[in-house]
């Protein structure tokens, strides 16, 4: 055997070592990005149960915050459910179809969840309030937010939900055992400074 060919032979015994470990390690890296997301759907799986159920349990309230909560529980319950119910046979059973539909909806619900993020930032960023002097809480006004939001509000058919849930939260209640140093000394909510302003300079 001539000394070139026996190189070739050992370089090419060397070449198909390193293949054999590079298909190993890939081997390894795939077994483990499935465990993983196998894992983590098992975990959003049973997550989506109780927000199914609390979505549920709300059928059983009347009043207007419950109710108006009950519909967006139950569609985040289900979707995360099947999302998560996806992902995992697709990770644990090799099933590439159920991997992309679950690639394809996380997707989705990333940049519905950015959108959402910043089309809030956009509609109350200048509604933090204004700082009271002598006061623990802050002063909100309406015309600091924006148009949009303004017009939600201000539009009958909304505001009758609005009131009827922040009636039945029995929020203000709270405020009529509060002396007038309590007024002075302890925090309130946006939805408490409105009425105790009204009372001062009424």
């Amino acid at each position: 055997m001539s000394p070139s060919l026996f190189k070739w032979k050992q370089s090419w015994r060397q070449h198909k070592k390193q293949l054999t470990r590079d298909r190993v390690r890939v081997r390894d890296m795939y077994r483990f990005s499935n465990t993983v997301i196998g894992f983590l759907n098992l975990f959003t799986l049973l997550a989506s149960i109780p927000i199914i159920g609390a979505g549920l349990w709300m059928a059983r309230s009347s009043t207007t915050c419950e109710n108006f909560l009950q519909t967006p529980l139950l569609v985040i319950g289900f979707v995360v459910l099947v999302v998560s119910l996806a992902g995992f046979i697709g990770a644990c059973f090799h099933v590439a179809c159920a991997l992309w539909l679950y690639l394809v909806v996380m997707l989705f619900l990333i940049a519905a969840l950015m959108g959402l993020t910043i089309f809030g930032f956009g509609v109350t960023s200048k509604g933090g309030g204004v700082e009271v002097p002598g006061r623990v809480y802050k002063e909100y006004h309406l015309q600091d937010y924006s148009p949009w939001l303004r017009k939600r509000i201000q539009d009958p058919r909304y505001w009758s939900t609005i009131r009827s849930c922040i009636l039945g939260s029995k929020t203000c209640e709270k405020l009529a055992s509060w002396t007038p140093l309590d007024y002075m000394q302890r925090d309130m909510s946006p939805i408490q400074v409105q009425p105790v302003m009204q009372l001062v300079f009424k």
